[in-house]
C-alpha cells in the first residue's frame, strides 16, 4: 500500500508538472522559431525528371539516323525502302541505337548531378572517385555509340552492294520495271532481298 502511494504521488507530481508546462507555453507560437522563407538558401525549383520524354526524343533521333542511312544506301532501289523487312529492320536498329543515346544522356545527367553535389560542399575523396568513374563511362559510351553507328553504316552499305549485284538478275523487261530500271513488283522485291541476304551469309 505504501509503495502504491509513492507511485500515485509521483504520477500526481508528473501530472502537475505537465499542466504547469502547458500553462507556461499557452501563448507559445512555433512560427516565431521557424526559419522564414527569406532566410533559407535558394534551393531552386525541384522538378521530377521526365524520363519518358527523353525516351521519346532518343527514339525519334534513332529513327532519323537509321532512316537517313537507309535513304542514303537504298534509295536507288525505289520501292525497296518501304518493304516490310526493311521497315522492321529500320525499327529494330533505331531502338537499339536509341538505347545507346539514352544511356549517353543519363550518364551525362548523372555527372551533372555529381558536380552539383561537389558545388554544394560534398568534397570527399569518394565523391571525386565517383565523378572520375562517370567520366570514364561517358568516354566508353561515346566510343560504343560511334562504333555502333559505324557498324550500322557498314551493314547498309554492304547490303546495298549485295542488292546491286543480285538486282541485275531481276531486271527483265520494261513492263516489270519503272522507266529508270527500279524494281516495283512485290514478288521481285521479296526475291531480291532473299537473294541478297543469302549472299550476306555466304
Amino acid at each position: 500500500m505504501g509503495t502504491m502511494s509513492k507511485v500515485e504521488k509521483e504520477l500526481d507530481r508528473i501530472s502537475d508538472e505537465f499542466d504547469m508546462i502547458q500553462e507556461e507555453n499557452r501563448d507559445f507560437d512555433i512560427a516565431n522559431h521557424l526559419a522564414k522563407i527569406d532566410d533559407l538558401p535558394d534551393l531552386g525549383q525541384i522538378e521530377l525528371y521526365d524520363y519518358d520524354s527523353d525516351l521519346t526524343v532518343v527514339t525519334q533521333k534513332g529513327m532519323e539516323v537509321i532512316e537517313s542511312l537507309v535513304d542514303l544506301y537504298l534509295s536507288e532501289f525505289g520501292e525497296l525502302q518501304s518493304h516490310p523487312y526493311i521497315r522492321n529492320k529500320v525499327r529494330e536498329d533505331a531502338l537499339v541505337y536509341a538505347e545507346t543515346l539514352f544511356l549517353q544522356k543519363m550518364t551525362r545527367k548523372n555527372l551533372l548531378t555529381q558536380l552539383r553535389q561537389v558545388d554544394n560542399g560534398d568534397n570527399s575523396a569518394r565523391m571525386h572517385e565517383v565523378i572520375n568513374q562517370t567520366i570514364r563511362e561517358i568516354r566508353e559510351n561515346s566510343k560504343f555509340s560511334s562504333a555502333q553507328r559505324t557498324e550500322l553504316e557498314d551493314y547498309y552499305k554492304r547490303f546495298r552492294e549485295d542488292l546491286g549485284e543480285v538486282a541485275v538478275n531481276f531486271k527483265t523487261s520494261k513492263s516489270d520495271s519503272t522507266t529508270d530500271g527500279q524494281i516495283v513488283d512485290s514478288k521481285k522485291l521479296n526475291d531480291l532481298i532473299s537473294e541478297a541476304m543469302k549472299k550476306k551469309r555466304g
